[in-house]
């Protein structure tokens, strides 16, 4: 009873500190703990990892490890963190204003690769609800690093209007053996052998039942309107479409390719610009949908390239999601560096490093 009441007043010593800044219990973190984070992946403790020059802040390597540690990761899921944070270091994603943002985003981790299977990550059934360590803990740690090293804390400096449950932890797996097509990562440039994670600034998501469709056009005319919703649509957003298997294996089997899928979904993920101006949205800016297109449509994103479509979730039920954008893509021609201030978002792919160390399994 005694080692209880310590272990309590531990955790309640946290909470004090303010460190369980999401409101959840955490870990405390021995040093112990978090030089056995550092030496597993054999890396700098003071090397900066991600930060926030509006606020000139800066995560080092040492602070992910604490976080890391208080968030309920083991050490072997340390590297997939660090690679999400070089990800939210990238000027393609825009760190600092999606998380101080009104809209209330979140980070969305997208895990590739052999390391799925070490770290018994689920893309399969729940894949977005709980029951898995390492997804909820690697998800945990970002949010917990936003708000301890970077102070977004409610109010202060993150003013989400509202926010989701993806401000909690928002980190799944690709079901890449259910999948009828490459990986995410393998699509984006990796070799199938590697590990990599996909970042991107998500605001919501919404969940869609198409269980009678016998075509992928059924299947696709679905999901293209759910993604054109007049809440959300806006011509430069971008889009990540998670396909249950039982929806992607019936339009694999008709002999589609993802890039088909996509351009599909691009064509009919639209409104006549007349729905937008009905509600005061057809104009072209922050929470607008416009443009519209030649043909008097204001389309999701401004090619077919600008969905990311990946596959997850369990199998037994037509079952899809959408997960829509915080902020709006910038053209190609402003390169990856946008201009301070402009609220531009983009999928962002790192490679998870091999650790240089022995898991020591005692944390």
């Amino acid at each position: 009873m005694a080692k209880s009441e310590n272990v309590w007043e531990e955790i309640d010593y946290c909470y004090r500190q303010g460190w369980a800044a999401d409101g959840l219990p955490v870990v405390p973190p021995s040093e112990e703990c978090v030089r056995e984070f550092v030496e597993y992946v054999g890396r700098d403790p003071d090397e900066i990892m991600a930060t926030m020059e509006p606020i000139h802040r800066k995560c080092s390597l040492e602070k992910a490890a604490i976080n890391a540690v208080m968030a309920g990761c083991l050490p072997e899921y340390f590297p997939v963190v660090l690679a999400a944070l070089e990800a939210l270091e990238d000027n393609r994603y825009h760190f600092h204003g999606s998380t101080a943002s009104t809209g209330g985003s979140a980070p969305l981790l997208i895990v590739n690769g052999p390391i799925r299977e070490q770290l018994k990550m689920n893309g399969g059934l729940n894949v977005f609800g709980p029951g898995c360590r390492a997804n909820a803990t690697i998800g945990r740690t970002i949010r917990l690093i936003q708000l301890n090293v970077f102070g977004m804390y409610p109010g202060v400096f993150d003013q989400s209007t509202q926010g989701f449950s993806g401000k909690y932890s928002f980190c799944i797996a690709e079901n890449e053996e259910e999948s009828p097509w490459e990986p995410l990562h393998v699509e984006r440039g990796l070799a199938i052998s590697e590990s990599a994670v996909t970042v991107w600034g998500a605001r919501s998501s919404i969940q869609l039942s198409q269980r009678g469709a016998n075509t992928p056009e059924q299947i696709l005319l679905t999901i293209a309107d759910t993604i054109a919703h007049l809440g959300s649509i806006t011509s430069k957003g971008q889009t990540t479409v998670v396909m249950g298997p039982e929806h992607a294996r019936l339009i694999a089997d008709r002999e589609w390719s993802k890039s088909d899928v996509k351009k599909f979904l691009h064509q009919h993920a639209c409104r006549p610009v007349e729905d937008l101006e009905a509600v005061a949205k057809a104009y072209e800016g922050v929470g607008g949908g416009g443009p519209a297109g030649p043909d008097g449509y204001i389309r999701q994103g401004q090619t077919w390239e600008d969905i990311l479509l990946v596959v997850a979730g369990g199998g037994n039920a037509g079952v899809s999601t959408v997960v829509y954008p915080w902020g709006r893509r910038l053209s190609s021609a402003v390169g990856a560096n946008p201009p301070v201030g402009v609220p531009s978002m983009d999928f962002v792919t790192k490679q998870i490093r091999e650790p240089r160390g022995i898991c020591p399994s005692n944390c």
